[in-house]
């Protein structure tokens, strides 16, 4: 069974757990948190805090009583009233409950600003004297930060996020805490959150009513069930006439919102910018947590927004990279793509990487290197993360939604530099006379500031032909403007499709040129392989050369070509989306449409494991082939390639 398999099991098993039983770790007693609500409480002329007013707040002022109206209505004062009948009563939402009472599950709204950067400073709702005792700074713009299900306002991400925040300008930064109605059952905590999202409203409503903030100026960035919080809070000050300026949804919450109605969850409607970074969208059935479907004005997609790179690592593994932390280790080790979401977006605070994602029908087609172009106007690029904003042109009625893709690196620093490769295969008669063969290509990059990871290519074995353009995205650290790259080719066979064998030749390619493409520096570059043969396990350094022989018109695919690179998973995927599409357009197929979905996200993890015991991760024949490799001499083969090499001269240009 899968990790994310194993996560969804232990996600489920949690839900339904008394809240005793879940571990201290994940849900502190309100008593840990105490001193720092009594930040900004009134004191005794002894200079202590009253403790009789600790957990006090003006109820009877809000009029907070639970006057029900039916039996699918519950009223909660100024907050408003809340229907669990449809749309919130659907087949993706069985079991509806409404929120508990307000003094149950009251936030605390804790405030940090560059003059109070560690020490919570007490926010109430309706309550201006709090508000005015606090620093805030009326000027400046306000974020407000949520955590999602069994979390609470203290926990470490929020902290770095606030940091960070601060760190960038002198902002107000206000960490929600809603740790009393976080706990499970987990459709307890989902009726909840309707009701903390317009309390949520409500604060805002008093920051403009007391002190003349805009709700234009408040951001609102929440994780997984926050995130779908920050949606009521948005649809709460719609319904009072005013509307939020922006919601960044963190992987928001995918169980029990997934194909419902726009009401229900998270949708461009709630505020004038609503962005949302999508880390673990694959059907819950495969541990998926994170909402699959377009939620706002821009879905980020890193890495196809199902499977991050550096997840899937051993459990001791996950507890190294926390500092030894076993409770947070085992957090990373179940939910990894789920809390990249909030770690990307972290990081892009104060990066200097900008995180740019670009505007593609789908992730294959974006990972084939079919969009890579800004345009003129950067129009079809977008920054994910904190600096979302920066695309000017949202706000506008003509605007299309839009879904967008980038590639992360495995480890922080995460964001990457994007460049589409293309590998010109040769076209002459030698080549043509031996024909194609099947493998997989690895490229390393050498630039001003470095050197890159190798990185492979084409992520699944395929057949090369000659006179052919294999094109790629790939990701790598800023090296600045390109020197050279060392291109490899390694041999793939399958035992079990004579189609791929070579047995009376050596198998080998010919390659005419390397093409490259950088996005974020907009240089291209041409790298010249002369046409010169790669045989299995052969590294070649490609520079640019002045006579490099001019590329043939692409021949298009053969027969034998067409047969072997056949894309099984691509054919289901495109199969079970024309059945979905005919369900829809019949109406009420969103049911129908995520089961057929989650079928084909199984499909796609059984043929992936399957590729990644034959590409790369086979450790059987990966092995063996390096030993044959050195048993063939590898110093003679090393000498060989230098001797290649030592007449090649080479310069950068654009192109």
């Amino acid at each position: 069974m899968s990790v994310v398999a194993i996560g969804a099991v232990l996600q489920a098993l949690v839900s339904i757990l008394p809240r005793a039983l879940v571990p201290g770790a994940f849900l502190p007693s309100p008593d840990t948190l105490l001193p720092r609500r009594l930040l900004g409480e009134e004191t005794t002329p002894s200079g202590k805090a009253d403790l009789s007013r600790i957990w006090e707040s003006d109820l009877n002022s809000l009029d907070t009583s639970n006057a029900t109206d039916s039996l699918t209505t519950r009223c909660y004062g100024i907050f408003g009233c809340f229907s669990i009948d449809q749309p919130f009563l659907s087949l993706a939402r069985p079991i509806n409950a409404f929120p508990l009472p307000v003094d149950l599950i009251m936030p605390n709204f804790c405030l940090y600003t560059r003059d109070s950067p560690e020490l919570c400073q007490l926010l109430k709702v309706s309550d201006p004297i709090s508000i005015r005792a606090s620093s805030i700074r009326l000027e400046a713009p306000v974020k407000i930060l949520t955590h999602g299900y069994l979390e609470h306002g203290d926990k470490r991400w929020l902290k770095n996020m606030k940091e960070e925040y601060l760190l960038y300008d002198d902002l107000n930064v206000v960490v929600v805490d809603w740790l009393s109605g976080s706990g499970p059952p987990y459709t307890q905590a989902v009726a909840n959150i309707r009701l903390i999202g317009a309390i949520i409203g409500r604060l805002v409503l008093d920051l403009e009513e007391y002190f003349g903030v805009p709700p234009s100026a408040v951001h609102v960035v929440g994780h997984s069930l926050g995130a779908q919080l920050g949606g009521y809070a948005g649809e709460y000050l719609k319904s009072r006439g005013a509307k939020l300026g922006r919601i960044t949804g963190l992987d928001p919450a995918e169980p029990y919102f997934e194909g419902t109605d726009p009401v229900v969850r998270l949708d461009p409607l709630d505020a004038t910018l609503v962005d949302v970074i999508h880390t673990d969208a694959g059907p819950i059935i495969t541990g998926g947590l994170g909402l699959q479907q377009p939620a706002g004005h821009f879905d980020f997609y890193p890495n196809g927004g199902i499977r991050m790179p550096g997840c899937g690592a051993h459990f001791l593994e996950s507890v190294a990279k926390e500092q030894g932390n076993i409770p947070y280790g085992l957090r990373r080790f179940i939910g990894c793509n789920h809390i990249r979401s909030y770690e990307y977006f972290t990081e892009s605070i104060n990066s200097a990487c900008p995180f740019m994602a670009i505007e593609c029908p789908s992730w294959e087609a974006y990972w084939k290197g079919l969009c890579w172009e800004c345009g003129p106007d950067w129009h079809r690029c977008a920054r994910m993360g904190a600096h979302a904003d920066s695309y000017m042109n949202y706000s506008q009625p003509d605007v299309p939604l839009k879904v967008m893709y980038l590639i992360t690196a495995p480890d922080p620093p995460f964001c990457t530099f994007h460049h589409r490769v293309s590998v010109m295969m040769s076209f002459t008669a030698e080549a043509r006379k031996h024909g194609g063969d099947i493998g997989v290509f690895y490229i390393t990059f050498y630039g001003d500031h470095g050197v890159s990871d190798r990185i492979q290519l084409n992520l699944e074995e395929i057949y090369f032909e000659p006179g052919n353009a294999y094109t790629y995205m790939i990701g790598t650290k800023d090296l600045g403007r390109l020197h050279y790259a060392i291109l490899e080719w390694t041999y793939v066979t399958a035992y079990y499709n004579p189609l791929t064998w070579r047995i009376l030749s050596q198998p080998l390619v010919y390659v005419n040129r390397v093409h490259i493409d950088s996005v974020e520096m907009q240089e291209r570059y041409e790298f010249c392989g002369l046409d010169l043969p790669f045989r299995s396990g052969t590294h070649r350094k490609l520079e640019w050369q002045a006579g490099c022989p001019e590329p043939a018109p692409p021949p298009g695919a053969s027969i034998l070509g067409t047969i072997i690179n056949f894309d099984v998973e691509d054919t289901i995927t495109d199969n079970i989306n024309a059945v979905n599409s005919g369900l829809n357009s019949l109406g009420n197929g969103q049911f129908i449409n995520n089961l057929a979905s989650s079928a084909n996200q199984v499909a796609r993890e059984l043929m992936e494991g399957l590729r990644r015991r034959r590409v790369g991760g086979g450790p059987a024949p990966g092995r063996r082939k390096k030993g044959r490799e050195r048993r063939k001499g590898g110093a003679r083969v090393k000498g060989k390639r230098r001797k290649e090499d030592s007449g090649l001269r080479w310069r950068i240009v654009d192109i």
